[in-house]
């Protein structure tokens, strides 16, 4: 595996030193995040006269920010952010697991001490990916972060600031850090911080064409990261294949585009997989020396109107937090993405094995497959609708202590309205369900999200 790593680490420096091209679009630095370079102050349909005029006022503000920090030679710094709020509505206890007791629905696994069916983050509420309720499971004790036993509940999904520093034409840092306002238990406050990206990224060539990241950096699996932030998602909630796939980690990471950005290359080193930090597969500290590497390759081309882009990525490495010698944690999977001004429609499919660790406790994964299939649409400017199909069939155990079986599927619709520039509101029900003789839980809901952006 430290040869594979030492691969992808070659494709950088080799990328690093042979890269020329042209300057990638806004909408790239737009989907990642990078608000540097986009432009903000476009106005778009609806805008009256009176928010003209403070995108005017903000711009000459912004203009003279910038020309007192050059003249003082310092950094162009820029602060941004947003607070998404919420209620949901969720059926059931909240939870999506039940267990099987006595082997009563799966003798065939009487080998594990305690049998569970279902997916713990179904019932998911947010952007964030929490859940209305994670259950009372015997064996285990978890940070329930909503713990809302059913009942629905108003939330502060999260209160996000993100710093941009300009350092010199060809460096920029970003910092993204989290509020996360929860309750407190036993005297002790429920609520934490999140620090989801810290990243120096360096354009080698001068233009954009190639970029190199160190730091907490976002993922190279799929495309759905893209869309990870409230703000930056069309919906609200994330996919059943979300957890493998949109979360950020400490390596380093490059991304490269040729022929005129018809052919995308990217490529990561890092301590762990991209998996989200409240699944069993994740750890933001390496325990073992050889690091993971991941890669997607993708073309994209203009029809018309349309821009189709079709991927392909993966990841492979000791598995994170099972030490050194442990075996190889992979995923695997297939992306496509066809853009539109009034329509988007994006679908993934993904596989992957985890090997688990019986010394260390670490977790074992066969994801046989899990995908989605999405479709938006943007009527008039400020409405906006959402229908999305999901499935995963995985098993998930620890030694022989405890067994999650999950043949899952979810169908998705959702709404979306722009009040302004900085203000939209969403809703999305969700439906939950079970297919291949695991019996249905009842973990349906309905969740709401007004992200204010600044």
């Amino acid at each position: 595996m430290r040869g594979a790593t030492w691969v992808a680490l070659g494709c950088i420096w080799l990328a690093t030193t042979a890269a020329r091209g042209q300057p990638r679009d806004d909408k790239e630095y737009e989907a990642e995040g990078r608000v540097e370079y986009e432009d903000e102050d476009e106005p778009v349909e609806g805008t009256t006269a009176a928010e003209l005029i403070a995108r005017i006022e903000a711009l000459e503000l912004r203009l003279q920010q910038q020309e007192e920090s050059r003249r003082a030679g310092g950094p162009r710094l820029r602060l941004t952010g947003y607070a998404d709020l919420g209620v949901f509505v969720v059926q059931g206890d909240g939870s999506g697991t039940r267990r099987d007791v006595g082997n009563a629905i799966f003798p065939e696994e009487a080998g594990f001490g305690w049998v569970f069916y279902g997916d713990l983050l179904a019932p998911t509420v947010n952007s964030r990916g929490e859940v209305a309720d994670l259950g009372d499971l015997p064996g285990v004790t978890r940070f329930d972060s909503i713990d809302s036993n059913g009942a629905a509940s108003f939330l502060v999904n999260e209160l996000n600031l993100t710093f941009n520093a300009g350092l010199s034409p060809s460096a920029l840092f970003t910092a993204s850090v989290n509020f996360v306002p929860r309750t407190g238990k036993d005297f002790a406050l429920g609520d934490f911080l999140d620090v989801d990206l810290a990243q120096l990224e360096w354009l080698p060539t001068g233009d954009p064409i190639l970029s190199v990241m160190v730091g907490k950096v976002e993922s190279v699996i799929g495309i759905e990261y893209k869309q990870r932030k409230a703000n930056q998602r069309f919906g609200i909630t994330p996919t059943l294949i979300a957890r493998y796939t949109t979360g950020s980690a400490l390596g380093v990471k490059a991304r490269l585009k040729l022929f005129g950005e018809r052919l995308i290359i990217a490529g990561a080193a890092t301590n762990g997989s991209f998996g989200t930090e409240q699944f069993h597969f994740y750890s933001e500290i390496d325990s073992n020396d050889a690091k993971t590497a991941s890669g997607r390759v993708a073309g994209r081309v203009g029809l018309g109107g349309l821009t189709v882009e079709v991927g392909g990525s993966g990841s492979i490495g000791q598995q994170d937090g099972a030490g050194n010698g442990a075996d190889n944690m992979w995923f695997a999977g297939v992306d496509v993405e066809v853009t539109h001004p009034f329509f988007e429609v994006r679908g993934q499919f993904l596989k992957g094995k985890a090997p688990g660790d019986a010394v260390s406790r670490s977790y074992a994964l066969d994801l046989s497959f899990g995908g989605y299939l999405e479709a938006v649409a943007r009527i008039g400017g400020t409405l906006g609708v959402l229908v999305r199909g999901e499935i995963r069939d995985a098993r998930v155990w620890q030694d022989t202590e405890r067994l999650y079986l999950t043949k899952s599927w979810r169908a998705v619709v959702g709404a979306r309205l722009t009040l302004g520039p900085h203000v939209v509101v969403k809703l999305e029900a969700l439906h939950n369900g079970e297919y291949g003789g695991v019996p249905s839980i009842p973990n349906s809901l309905v969740t709401s999200s007004l992200v204010v952006s600044y």
